[in-house]
């Protein structure tokens, strides 16, 4: 989709997609219990994977990248977006095996009691109340896993998917299976470019599925407005990939919504967040975080090559999408301030590095910030 986010900013959507496995590591510790043997993580690629990817296909760096999401091309060729499940999402457990799947309800957590009394209360920057299920529910539940639909989270985050806390499951859209197939390699560890004897790796790649790749909105640099290749490396062990532009408007994040009664404003994460407090976004001093639904942190290992792989390495922990965040704002100014946030990574995200002792985190005066490259994408909502 080509779109004027401001009057200076026109993006595009591409699609990449792998020639054969994707590679990438999550940037943890590659060892093994014995010292023959390794085991290498693979992961879907993190938002710098994909930029750096598209900045090759630009011939430089981007004015913005926002993605990777999944996509899944349709029988009329064009691509549809799908999104991590909201973590305030449950469905019906299954202990009847003669209960059609068709039949499971999927419920969303509502805002419950004040957090007072638990282990939150002497949290900084802790959340106001819990979330809990509603008296209504008595069957037991647990998390839905898996990708819906971009057309069914812009029903979620309009406040149209659930009535009365419920729906059947299956108007979230679910995607039919992983998109992103494991496989398992054995290798030869190497050094000096030479086999290593006695040292073999077992390492796990991913698959795309038939018809699914990685969409990305795509903010080119104003003197690099179109690719200049379209086959690039993507990840490790030199894996291609092709990226191609999509038709304008034949693409595009999830509709928000156009009124936030009672300032309540939905954050939900798109793709991982690096933000300086950890779990909690930076919000504006207006903003109250009432709850929120935030899964596993996820492992997100960066380098620059121009800066110096070996002193720009990092592992951090990001929050990971799907992450939900329910916020109060002042009603007169929650529309502007959603949509300033919507389809946008909420700032600031930075290249943080060690500090010294006695000092705060910050980032180097050289090294841009990684909002720009992808991560932290969020969507608004409301909630009630």
């Amino acid at each position: 989709m080509s779109t004027n986010r401001t009057a200076s900013e026109t993006t595009t959507w591409v699609v990449i997609e792998p020639h054969d496995t994707v590679h990438v590591r999550d940037g943890r510790q590659f060892s093994s219990r014995d010292s023959a043997t390794a085991l290498a993580e693979s992961v879907a690629p993190r938002p710098s994977t994909i930029a750096g990817a598209l900045a090759s296909a630009y011939g430089g760096d981007l004015t913005a990248v926002r993605g990777p999401v999944l996509g899944k091309q349709d029988a009329d060729g064009v691509w549809r977006p799908y999104f991590p499940v909201p973590a305030d999402v449950v469905a019906d457990v299954t202990a009847n095996a003669k209960k059609k799947e068709s039949d499971r309800k999927a419920h969303r957590i509502a805002v419950g009691s004040t957090v007072h009394g638990t282990d939150l209360a002497e949290a900084e920057g802790a959340p106001e109340r819990l979330l809990e299920l509603s008296q209504q529910t008595a069957a037991k539940v647990e998390p839905v896993q898996g990708w819906m639909r971009g057309r069914s989270l812009e029903s979620y985050l309009n406040g149209t998917l659930f009535r009365d806390h419920a729906a059947p499951l299956s108007r979230l859209g679910l995607a039919d299976g992983e998109p992103l197939v494991p496989e398992h390699r054995i290798g030869i560890a190497l050094q000096d470019r030479r086999v290593r004897p006695g040292y073999l790796y077992h390492a796990t790649h991913l698959r795309p599925r038939e018809g699914w790749a990685f969409l990305a909105e795509v903010a080119p640099h104003p003197e690099r407005p179109k690719p200049v290749r379209s086959t690039v490396a993507l990840g490790g062990i030199s894996r291609l990939a092709e990226v191609t532009e999509l038709p304008a408007g034949s693409v595009a994040w999830p509709r928000r919504p156009d009124r936030f009664p009672g300032g309540r404003v939905l954050l939900y994460v798109a793709t991982p967040a690096l933000w300086p407090d950890g779990w909690r976004p930076p919000l504006p001093p207006e903003a109250t975080l009432v709850a929120a639904a935030v899964g596993d942190p996820l492992p997100v290992a960066t380098a620059s090559p121009k800066r110096g792989f070996h002193r720009t390495r990092t592992l951090r922990w990001a929050v990971p999408p799907g992450s939900v965040y329910l916020l109060r704002l002042p009603e007169e100014t929650a529309a502007a301030t959603a949509a300033s946030w919507h389809g946008r990574a909420l700032a600031p995200s930075a290249d943080w590095t060690s500090p010294s002792a006695g000092e705060p985190w910050r980032p180097p005066t050289d090294t841009p910030p990684l909002d720009t490259a992808g991560f932290g994408v969020v969507l608004t909502g409301v909630w009630t």
